[in-house]
């Protein structure tokens, strides 16, 4: 009988020692429009869910020069946006990320990392000059629900902190008519996009 209480409490410990705990399942990847993950460090251009122009850039809004906000230039390609994550290989979605935008030869020294601008009571304005780790500068990228809707993406600014503004990125038309990227009260539908990487765009353009 001792012998038997033995093997078993034997067995009883193997198992313990050899099971892994369960791992919390990782966050979906955010694809482009070929269906390849976002990877960190590589650029892409945004753009918006109608159209292969159009595309986020930065700009001098609100009658001032800098720091340059996040605006959608309908007549243009726009700027090549860099995602991180820290600590992934890939981007996710519904996780906190840095979001940049490098312009070359900008007058403003800011960096060019996005962070909320308060413009007034209820209302930011999505600029730049953030420091990556902030809280005003976590911003995530939501899936739009779906199942056709599988590289249909748009932006939110919902920091992974109980208690701090969640709200989808929009746009604004400003006074002089730029569509200025905000979050706050007006805006009520997020601004729903696409990701081309710079790479391949090349790559497409040269085949037409």
């Amino acid at each position: 009988m001792k012998s038997i209480q033995l093997l078993c409490f034997l067995s009883l410990l193997v198992l313990l020692f050899n099971t892994k705990p369960l791992q919390g399942a990782e966050p979906e990847a955010v694809v482009d429009k070929q269906g390849n993950p976002l990877q960190p460090g590589e650029g892409y251009y945004v753009f918006p869910l109608w159209a292969d122009n159009g595309g986020i850039t930065l700009s001098p809004t609100r009658n001032r020069t800098c720091p340059l906000d996040v605006i959608r230039n309908p007549a243009a390609l726009g700027s090549p946006v860099y995602f991180y994550a820290p600590g992934l290989d890939y981007i996710p979605t519904q996780t906190d990320l840095t979001i940049e935008i490098p312009i070359l030869g900008s007058p403003c020294k800011e960096p060019k990392i996005w962070k909320l601008s308060k413009e007034g009571a209820g209302f930011w304005f999505v600029s730049t000059g953030g420091a990556a780790g902030n809280l005003v500068n976590k911003f995530k990228i939501e899936r739009l629900e779906g199942e056709h809707a599988y590289e249909i993406y748009s932006f939110k600014f919902c920091p992974s902190v109980p208690g701090v503004l969640c709200a989808p990125v929009g746009t604004f038309e400003d006074s002089d008519g730029t569509k200025v990227m905000a979050v706050g009260d007006g805006i009520d539908e997020p601004y729903y996009v696409r990701f081309q990487k710079v790479s391949t765009f090349a790559q497409d353009l040269s085949s037409v």
